[in-house]
């Protein structure tokens, strides 16, 4: 249940929308190897990257609050943001991070609903 007076929860409302979306966007990966890829799982880590770009740049959370909440360095949120900031500039990935971000929207609205 998603607590619309807890930052807390709205965050964890947040990293569940955009982990599910960025999951749908990456099939043949589970949750928990977006959540925490296996080393040299290249293919999870470019989507935890992408986890992390949408909760900052889609949804505003701050940079400081996805470092702590996610316990995640300073550096690595960078890194990511960085990363699919650049890739990005590639219109077929451009159009996939676009219905991506459109599906943890669409997922984080109706669960907002639900908690009203």
């Amino acid at each position: 249940m998603l607590n619309l007076h807890s930052q807390k929860s709205i965050h964890d409302g947040i990293f569940h929308a955009c982990v599910l979306a960025v999951r749908d966007g990456f099939p043949h990966l589970t949750a928990q190897a977006i959540i925490d890829p296996p080393h040299q799982w290249f293919d999870a880590a470019l989507a935890r990257q992408v986890v992390i770009h949408l909760m900052v740049r889609v949804f505003t959370v701050p940079k400081r609050q996805v470092v702590e909440l996610q316990d995640r360095s300073r550096e690595a949120i960078n890194r990511a943001i960085r990363t699919i900031d650049r890739r990005k500039e590639t219109p077929k990935f451009e159009t996939h991070y676009r219905v991506m971000a459109a599906a943890a929207r669409a997922s984080l609205t109706a669960r907002m609903e639900d908690a009203a």
